[in-house]
């Protein structure tokens, strides 16, 4: 396929905010099927085993949640030099999940209750600066846990890593490396799945690492105005454009693999309806 140079000459100084808001765009989208796989995997569930059956998908999402559990866990070992002490780690006990208002207050959940599959539990000491630190990166620690199993079992599956583009010197697309084998495929779309799917810190995560991200959203804030006012801004752009171009493949990868898990969930719940 050929394209048009002056198109192409066109789109060039929006290519990078074109990248960076697919990656967004793409991650909206990830999110939005997700839900869809869940609320599939959900009345499947319902109509085999009743209300047990609504627990299928924390068990079909075991190894995510052992990987968001235990990246809690290494944070906290992290910050041991600061007297912080893992007291209990619990894996496969499904609980309900205690809702917290602004006040921090456990409030009584309407509808159907939250539930949560692991659990980690620490002391530390009390109003300590170290200690609002600690639970600011434990809190989000399962979104970088995800992101670096994400990328072993990326290459695992691929032979690729997420910096590399798999386009070979013809400008052909290929999903495995030369020689790399295919019996990896097997398993790693839905180890894939799980990890991704606990990837995302919970409600409850993102409560305790609000000093944390408010401090960093601040300090990312002034920094771009420092790049702005230095006019070195557009380095920035560039790079985050670099970025987004491999987030948006990897990104594209997900979507893809969740629409094919989409389509299986789909049929299974017509077939179950009939």
């Amino acid at each position: 396929m050929n394209f048009d140079p002056t198109l192409i000459a066109q789109i060039a100084p929006y290519q990078p905010w074109l990248l960076i808001s697919a990656a967004l765009l793409l991650f909206m989208l990830l999110r939005f099927t997700r839900k869809g796989l869940r609320k599939r995997v959900d009345e499947i569930g319902f109509r085999l085993m009743r209300e047990k059956g609504l627990l299928i998908w924390f068990w079909l999402n075991a190894p995510g949640v052992i990987i968001h559990e235990m990246s809690h866990a290494l944070v906290v070992l992290l910050f041991y030099p600061f007297h912080f002490r893992i007291t209990s780690i619990t894996f496969f006990r499904i609980k309900p999940l205690l809702q917290r208002s602004q006040g921090g207050r456990v409030v009584r959940a309407r509808g159907r209750q939250a539930l949560q599959l692991g659990e980690v539990q620490y002391v530390r000491p009390q109003g300590n600066f170290m200690s609002y630190v600690g639970d600011g990166f434990s809190g989000i620690a399962p979104l970088f846990g995800g992101i670096a199993m994400f990328t072993l079992l990326y290459w695992i599956a691929t032979g690729y890593s997420l910096w590399d583009m798999p386009i070979d010197a013809q400008q052909h697309l290929q999903l495995l490396r030369p020689d790399w084998p295919w019996w990896t495929l097997i398993f790693t779309p839905y180890l894939i799945l799980t990890v991704t799917s606990e990837l995302w810190p919970s409600r409850q995560d993102w409560y305790g690492a609000r000093w944390l991200t408010a401090a960093l959203a601040l300090l990312a804030l002034l920094a771009l105005i420092t790049l702005w006012y230095s006019k070195r801004l557009d380095a920035l752009l560039q790079f985050s454009a670099l970025v987004a171009s491999r987030l948006d493949f990897a990104l594209l990868i997900l979507v893809l693999l969740d629409f094919i898990f989409l389509l299986v969930a789909e049929l299974c719940v017509r077939a179950a309806r009939h």
